[in-house]
């Protein structure tokens, strides 16, 4: 990507502009609402004043007001904008961002994991996108908002085959690597595994049974409206909202890692960086088993759950689909074997959990440590031994009387999966073998890196144990 000057000449009531390619001219907007949003925490923080000065206010004093606040929101996200840049170098991406607190981000291109798009409505309607960028060793991940369409997918191109160690010179014509689609989910089994989960329909109860109370024991409006808008939040986002983010889920294969994408109003392109997957989550809500339905949830280290993609991998479909893509995910590891491995609690275990002892059960596979719970809702998750990075044995005095204990295994997302309820001879055995395994599979498993790929020259990546 060509990078512009710095524009020395300009006006100079404007602050001097940082070297690098500038963002859309649609950009400014991004930024112009913060006068906005000032001017309504301050009316949410002293609400009775701001409520005695809008009964004060004229058709007059609007206009006025207006005439002043657009023009400060306006300048402000011009300023934004102007101050915002970024440049490729041999060796790093450079962001420069701030008007009155400059930053500048400098992300080794041999460090980054993954660069995903994010397409918002209105950013579609005039054609623009977000790109954000997943480097080794940040907690969060730096953007780019906004650039042209056309421009966010040839720089992500650029980044991926630098970081695939292409050479400066041929990256820009690497172009977008080639892909396979491995699955994409109807949008009637969505709708319809939505609607079979109690959650939205526990939601949709509340909202509609607590504000009536609120109402019939306070009559007070606020008191109703301060319940009933988290409880319309919650439910939205257990139905319909989950409807509207996880539609026309796609995954796809390519040298990059595998590829999700998904939005009905607000379209996300993630990709699953490779060798970051630290433990999958297999899990079957309960009326979803006479269907064979099951749902696949990603830990990945250096990405929450609150990112794009959300730590899924698939959200909804048949067993078999779902661990084919397994597969890809955890190379090396057999999804099938491992749940198939799973032993339960052993029966002494219901002096200590009568009831949730029935959904405990444990397994290890060549591959991967197992464990599982849950009755309503069973959820299987697989950590590769080459992710374990710690092991703990934990007995409580009413476990010890009963010859119980529990085992944990920590991994590289910050997480963490216990095999609970195990006899204690079983589980001290465990223990030393867990260590075993783990230091076996850091030191044979390769690291993490990209293979070079005949259909583009490029590299692809490869499943390793490596740190992350």
């Amino acid at each position: 990507m060509t990078a512009d000057r710095p524009d020395t000449a300009g006006p100079r009531f404007l602050p001097r502009r940082p070297e690098g390619n500038r963002l859309h001219p649609i950009t400014p907007w991004r930024r112009a609402w913060a006068p906005l949003a000032a001017l309504l925490a301050f009316a949410a923080h002293d609400f009775r004043q701001a409520r005695e000065w809008s009964e004060q206010l004229t058709a007059g004093w609007v206009g006025l007001g207006l005439l002043v606040l657009l023009p400060v929101a306006a300048g402000y996200g011009f300023l934004s904008w102007w101050c915002t840049s970024y440049l490729v170098t041999e060796t790093e991406l450079r962001i420069h961002t701030g008007l009155l607190f400059r930053r500048a981000a400098h992300i080794r291109l041999d460090r980054i994991q993954a660069v995903d798009i994010s397409r918002p409505l209105l950013a579609r309607v005039v054609g623009v996108a977000k790109l954000k960028l997943d480097a080794v060793g940040t907690d969060t991940k730096d953007e780019l908002a906004y650039l042209g369409e056309p421009e966010a997918v040839a720089l992500r191109a650029e980044l991926l085959a630098r970081a695939a160690g292409i050479a400066p010179d041929a990256a820009p014509e690497a172009g977008e690597a080639p892909s396979r689609e491995l699955l994409r989910v109807p949008a009637r089994t969505l709708i319809t595994s939505v609607l079979l989960l109690g959650a939205g329909w526990g939601t949709l109860a509340a909202l509609l049974a607590v504000p009536t109370l609120l109402w019939l024991a306070t009559e007070n409006v606020w008191t109703v409206l301060a319940a009933a808008v988290p409880l319309a939040g919650g439910c939205w986002a257990a139905s319909a909202g989950r409807v509207v983010r996880e539609f026309d889920w796609t995954v796809a294969e390519s040298p990059d890692g595998l590829r999700l994408d998904s939005g009905l109003l607000d379209r996300r392109h993630a990709t699953v960086p490779p060798g970051r997957v630290q433990a999958v989550r297999i899990v079957e809500p309960l009326l979803w088993r006479r269907r064979g339905w099951v749902r696949v949830d990603l830990e990945i280290a250096g990405v929450g759950k609150d990112d794009d993609g959300g730590g899924v991998l698939v959200p909804v479909a048949t067993r078999q689909d779902a661990l084919d893509v397994l597969t890809r995910a955890l190379p090396g590891v057999d999804p099938d074997a491992a749940v198939a491995a799973v032993t339960p609690a052993p029966l002494r275990a219901r002096w200590c959990a009568p009831v949730v002892r029935r959904g405990y059960g444990h397994g290890v596979t060549p591959g991967a440590f197992v464990t599982r719970e849950g009755l309503v809702t069973r959820r299987t998750t697989l950590v590769p031994h080459a992710k374990v990075l710690s092991v703990r044995f934990s007995q409580g005095p009413w476990e010890r009387r009963h010859g119980l204990a529990d085992i944990s295994v920590d991994h590289g997302a910050n997480g963490a999966t216990t095999a609970r309820l195990r006899d204690a001879d079983e589980a001290l055995a465990l223990l030393e073998a867990q260590a075993d395994r783990s230091r076996t599979g850091r030191r044979t498993a390769l690291p993490d890196r990209w293979l070079t790929t005949p259909e583009r020259g490029r590299a692809a990546p490869e499943h390793g144990g490596g740190t992350p």
